[in-house]
């Protein structure tokens, strides 16, 4: 079963390809935006923080964030080791997955790269999913809904905030979940009644390129 959101995508919700170029100023200033906003927060929270329970409150908050900005600084290396390469054309589709079954990763990955679509890291917990995002600014992000240190929801959430070019979908356990992942941002979601290969295949349409796209990166 697939669900997708109560509005019609008009042109501006379809997926557009990027340069290189205008991919790595995107993450430059994803990253650049986060750190203002992490520094903000950190500081009001210390402000805040009387109580112990305000205390612990703030140490989950500030065990999220670090784990966040590890995932950006392992991208961000990763970037700096293929930085000798020339920019060319249209970047290639990219996608993150996100989830805790390896056997349900392996099979939609294994579609989405069938069709030509570079997953460029599989992870399992939320805190890495956001930190990974707003370095990588990716094309597509698959979630699970019930992950380690953030939900579905709340990674969603994060990512439409700080990728806002990010197709986010979900995989959800029940069907209850899925109106509260499409207010949060998602395209779309699927129960776990759906195959991965049919996931796998829906995502890949969600960044389907038409011949007019390519030819304007020709």
């Amino acid at each position: 079963m697939t669900h997708s959101g109560a509005h019609q995508p008009d042109s501006s919700d379809r997926w557009q390809p990027r340069g290189e170029v205008d991919l790595a100023q995107s993450q430059l200033d994803a990253i650049e935006r986060w750190n203002r906003a992490r520094r903000a927060a950190e500081q009001s929270a210390e402000l805040l923080a009387r109580t112990r329970e305000a205390r612990l409150d703030l140490d989950r908050l500030l065990d999220v964030t670090r784990r966040e900005h590890e995932a950006m600084v392992v991208r961000t290396q990763q970037h700096l080791r293929d930085s000798a390469r020339i920019p060319r054309g249209a970047s290639a589709r990219r996608a993150v997955v996100v989830h805790r079954n390896d056997w349900f990763k392996d099979k939609v990955c294994a579609v989405l790269e069938e069709h030509g679509i570079d997953v460029v890291i599989r992870l399992d917990n939320g805190a890495d999913a956001v930190g990974t995002c707003i370095a990588e600014q990716p094309d597509l992000l698959l979630v699970e809904d019930s992950l380690p240190m953030l939900t579905g929801v709340q990674v969603v959430r994060k990512v439409r905030t700080w990728s806002p070019r990010t197709i986010s979908a979900a995989h959800v356990g029940h069907d209850d979940r899925i109106a509260e992942l499409l207010e949060a941002g998602a395209r779309t979601a699927w129960t776990r009644r759906v195959p991965p290969t049919d996931v796998g295949l829906a995502l890949a349409g969600l960044v389907e390129v038409d011949g007019q796209a390519q030819d304007a990166f020709a």
